[in-house]
């Protein structure tokens, strides 16, 4: 057996290994190595040492200040300890009281985090001295309405992060669907507003036919940044990984100008060059895989490369099932998906389930423009046929790769291996 034409794909916390026929022509596509760090707080300490756009952090703070620390959620592989065992001593050090400093955990539409899950992501030592709170999207109680949006909605944001006096934003910097890269000022805005807002976000994205993925001016950005420029995101603090999910990068200060430079270090971690349009894709989902809400982020790279009429195999863990929206499935089956949201948003018949409607619009492109089997044990066949796709058990993987290689007299296969993390590009 050709050991070359074994690769291994992570799939949660399981691996499957599937053997590429002899004679089929091939791209194996993975993060591009990068240099080893191996001193992570020194490079979080550089970066708020030397920040991009804005004073240090020590010098923009005052005594007597609130100041708010927003994180993202569990389903981000963002070293978010890391960063507060060096962010916190700065921050007490210019003089703010420890009971004046709380950390908002941005969830946008998921689920609110455990205590357990937490500790793990924040550490113990963090949970003990610090107050963590979860975004609540849905309580009209704890959200304060700071403007109107371009479409009328009123935009409501978390109410304790407002009422601090300094807001500091933490992410890790990876292709996002829907404003081209994640990072920046998304932590804020939809990530602590109300559900209505973070519905509106996603609309953006179903509305628009191009794939947003990777675009680094992405109209949907340039449009939260200047909704952000009113709210108020003080500081940022954005990090790069690797290949292997460990700190490669990280970048500290305004909101744009040190996000721009977190992007350009992700770009090279994340595109992977293609000399042709692949017949089949085969994917991992991995490391954004706990539910399928998620692991639909890997389907767009893909869809931007894939010939018309393509094999597309996603392999996700989706532990979690469809996630939190379920009804995303059906919105995907839709043939005029586009027309339906826009006669929506026309008539102002928003509804709770509008976030769902925007992505299950745009995942519909998706299923449309190739043959989409989802490889999963997370659901059922019956879920996936709701949503157009086939399904195929992660334990029979070699067999549907086969089968999908075999529709075409010589097809190029290209395999990705992190999903959720790599853009594929083809070469002029």
């Amino acid at each position: 057996m050709n050991d070359d034409r074994c690769i291994a794909l992570r799939c949660g916390n399981k691996s499957y290994t599937v053997r590429i026929p002899d004679g089929i022509r091939f791209q194996y596509a993975r993060l591009n190595q990068t240099e080893k760090v191996t001193d992570y707080g020194g490079l979080i300490r550089d970066a708020l040492d030397h920040p991009i756009g804005a004073p240090r952090i020590e010098n923009l703070l005052r005594p007597g200040q609130r100041v708010c620390i927003i994180s993202d959620d569990n389903t981000r592989v963002t070293p978010v300890r890391t960063i507060l065992q060096e962010l916190l001593p700065r921050i007490e050090g210019a003089g703010i009281l420890r009971r004046d400093i709380f950390i908002v955990i941005a969830l946008g539409s998921h689920r609110p985090m455990t205590q357990e899950e937490i500790a793990a992501k924040f550490g113990q030592d963090i949970v003990d001295r610090y107050q963590i709170l979860n975004s609540e999207f849905e309580n009209p109680d704890m959200l304060t309405q700071v403007g109107t949006s371009e479409l009328g909605t009123p935009i409501r944001v978390y109410k304790p992060a407002m009422e601090a006096d300094i807001r500091i934003g933490i992410g890790n910097v990876v292709p996002h669907g829907c404003m081209g890269w994640s990072g920046g000022a998304k932590i804020l805005y939809p990530g602590i507003t109300s559900a209505d807002i973070v519905s509106e976000f996603h609309v953006m994205q179903g509305l628009r036919d191009e794939v947003l993925l990777g675009m680094v001016e992405c109209p949907v950005r340039l449009a939260v940044e200047e909704w952000t420029k009113n709210i108020g995101l003080h500081y940022i603090i954005n990090t790069v990984l690797d290949e292997n999910m460990n700190l490669y990068r990280a970048v500290a200060g305004h909101y744009i100008h040190a996000h721009r430079k977190a992007v350009s270090y992700a770009q090279a971690v994340c595109g992977v060059s293609l000399k042709q349009r692949p017949d089949v894709v085969l994917a991992s989902a991995y490391p954004i895989d706990i539910d399928f809400w998620q692991c639909g982020k890997a389907a767009y790279g893909p869809t931007r490369v894939i010939a018309k009429g393509g094999e597309f195999l996603l392999l996700a863990a989706c532990t979690e099932g469809v996630g939190p929206h379920p009804q995303i499935l059906d919105y995907m089956a839709l043939e005029n998906g586009t027309e339906v949201l826009s006669h929506r948003i026309a008539s102002q018949n928003t509804g709770e389930d509008l976030l769902t409607m925007a992505v299950g619009v745009s995942m519909g492109r998706v299923v449309r423009h190739s043959n989409v089997t989802l490889v999963t044990d997370g659901l059922l066949p019956e879920d996936c046929r709701r949503g157009q796709m086939s399904h195929c058990s992660p334990a029979n993987l070699q067999q549907a790769l086969q089968q999908a290689l075999e529709r075409f007299e010589d097809p190029f296969l290209l395999i990705i291996g992190e999903g959720g993390e790599v853009i594929p590009l083809l070469e002029d």
